[in-house]
């Protein structure tokens, strides 16, 4: 009951900057199905004129003039309503959406985005802003405006004839129920399961067309595409199957109206023939229970399609929401002032094997600090543990003798800078990739940050120079120009605590050795880790530790352990499963 409220609290949430709008929207919808029955009863009035004995034209004239003033007044207030909804409200709430959703991606820990599919988590964000408009959508063409014409022709018949009217009430009234009642129970699940079969297919389709250059190398693009087939089906069975229960209610509620329609025909025949009922309401019974019929199929369908809207919503909700996967920033912010870093007998696992047990590591504040170690060693879980991508099962990580357990993600975020080996640009220019990292910067911060990353030059040689288009993931450019990019972003943000993973091994020698130099040169009051194969790279570190298998089996000077291992190749592994996390 909780979840739920808190889902309905949320849907009223993508509400908040159109309040105003929706109740623009809703009540001119109202009005102008009012104007509709009022604009049915001057008609059948029209059609009854003549049979006045005092009846003269003037009379009709009157009346049709009354007649076209309810009319303008119905279209005024029907696209006002839709005026409101289509481009008002589209241009302020979908915009609030998506900003809002995408800002709650910065709440979800590291594990969400492991565990999901980006293409996932990127339709649930675009389904809820077409889901909410389509909801908008429903609620004023399909639910509130079938709902007033629903009530509009049982009240004529309810002027026409009490016992059409209750058996029209019975009738439809069960109809509606009955069918609301069947597809809450029997549709509505089908529905929710063939949206999560969508939504998994569509992530693995967006999985497999950024990664279609490696299916395609290695020809796996034919295989790849029967799991494809295999995914649409599944999601193909819930749809089919949901749409055969429909068919079958509705040929059953078909038949028991036409049937009811055909007793109250006759009936009504019977009063107009012993002149019990005028022709204007004879007309207008047939009228209202061919409407009532349009009307009530066209209720039920607009309530079923705003439940799917809701299942839909719901599933985005959970994934988008789900608590187990969300940071703790609600806890204090820390603040780091010197950079001291120490790991107090952590032991960690990412399945039943520990990487770390006992694990002790003390950074001193502005230390630089080398690691070396073959692949699977556990130099990366390092980094994942000091950013809290994950959480040690036993001991303590501090930062300035603080727990990093105790304060939120995100104040954690704004003290440390990580490069990792394999930089990800976003498909935007390299000014805007580079400003990431201090989205206040100014201009001549950011060509600043550029030149110390000896990236400047290259951008310059360019046509469209900073302005230049990367690409997506950076595909346009080399893996040592997309380093540099990332180099640039440490230099333009300028934290206390530097983590290096591998940071310049795409760099040719003579640019590495430069962007070491800068690095040193403009990096004395940082703390500094730096994870490396080669350990040239290491050469200005003030120390430097060897892992393997978790445990540090050495550490000195660069003097000491640069030639100690100069033979050994830290590119070769012969760790276990249990390391392939690292």
């Amino acid at each position: 009951m909780k979840k739920n409220k808190k889902f309905i609290n949320f849907v009223f949430s993508l509400y908040k900057p159109v309040k105003c709008l929706a109740l623009v929207m809703v009540f001119s919808m109202m009005l102008s199905q009012i104007f509709d029955l009022i604009k049915q009863y001057i008609i059948k009035g029209i059609i009854d004129l003549p049979s006045n004995p005092n009846f003269q034209i003037t009379d009709l004239y009157k009346v049709v003039g009354i007649l076209m003033i309810v009319i303008i007044l119905e279209l005024i207030f029907y696209y006002i309503s839709n005026i409101t909804r289509t481009i008002h409200m589209v241009k302020k709430q979908t915009p609030y959406i998506s900003e809002k959703l995408f800002n709650n991606l910065d709440k979800k820990g590291y594990p969400f985005f492991v565990d999901n599919f980006s293409g996932k988590i990127s339709s649930s964000i675009n389904e809820v802003n077409n889901e909410i408009t389509d909801l908008n959508t429903r609620i004023t063409t399909g639910f509130i405006s079938l709902l007033t014409s629903m009530i509009s022709s049982l009240i004529i018949l309810y002027t026409i004839d009490f016992k059409i009217f209750i058996t029209a009430l019975i009738l439809f009234g069960g109809i509606i129920v009955t069918r609301l009642i069947y597809f809450s129970k029997r549709y509505l699940p089908l529905v929710q399961k063939a949206q999560e079969t969508s939504r998994e297919y569509n992530g693995i389709l967006n999985d497999a067309v950024l990664n279609f250059t490696s299916l395609k190398v290695y020809s796996a693009v034919e295989d790849f595409s029967k799991t494809l087939k295999i995914k649409k089906e599944d999601s193909n069975f819930y749809k089919n199957k949901a749409s055969s229960r429909e068919f079958t209610y509705g040929a059953i509620a078909n038949v028991i109206y036409i049937i009811t329609f055909a007793v109250l025909l006759l009936y009504s025949i019977n009063l107009f023939g012993n002149n019990l009922m005028t022709l204007g309401n004879f007309i207008f019974f047939i009228n209202a229970m061919i409407s009532l019929k349009s009307s009530t199929t066209s209720f039920t369908w607009s309530y079923i399609h705003i439940g799917e809207i809701f299942v839909k919503l719901k599933n985005c909700y959970d994934l988008l929401y789900n608590e187990a996967n969300s940071n703790d920033d609600n806890k204090n912010s820390i603040i780091i002032n010197n950079g001291t870093i120490k790991f107090d007998n952590v032991s960690f696992k990412y399945t039943k094997s520990y990487v770390f047990q006992n694990f002790n590591l003390e950074v001193k504040e502005k230390q630089k600090i080398g690691i070396i170690g073959v692949s699977g060693s556990g130099k990366t879980t390092l980094v994942n543990l000091l950013f809290k991508f994950y959480s040690p099962q036993n001991g303590k990580i501090l930062i300035d003798g603080k727990n990093i357990n105790d304060y939120s993600t995100r104040s954690l975020y704004e003290n440390l800078t990580y490069v990792p080996q394999e930089t990800i640009l976003l498909h935007s220019t390299i000014y805007e990739n580079i400003k990431i990292a201090k989205p206040d910067a100014s201009y001549e911060e950011i060509i600043n940050a550029a030149k110390k990353a000896e990236l400047h030059n290259f951008i310059e040689s360019l046509d469209d120079k900073y302005n230049t288009i990367v690409g997506e993931r950076g595909i346009k450019l080399s893996g040592g120009q997309r380093q540099r990019i990332a180099l640039a972003r440490i230099f333009l943000r300028n934290s206390k605590i530097v983590i290096f993973d591998e940071a310049t091994s795409s760099l040719d020698n003579n640019t590495e050795f430069k962007i070491q130099q800068n690095i040193h040169k403009y990096f004395n009051n940082q703390t500094i880790i730096c994870i490396a194969h080669r350990l040239s790279t290491l050469k200005d570190m003030d120390y430097i530790i060897v892992i393997d298998n978790g445990t540090i089996i050495d550490t000195g000077t660069p003097k000491a352990i640069i030639p100690k291992y100069d033979k050994v190749d830290f590119l070769s592994s012969e760790s276990e499963d249990k390391n392939v996390h690292c």
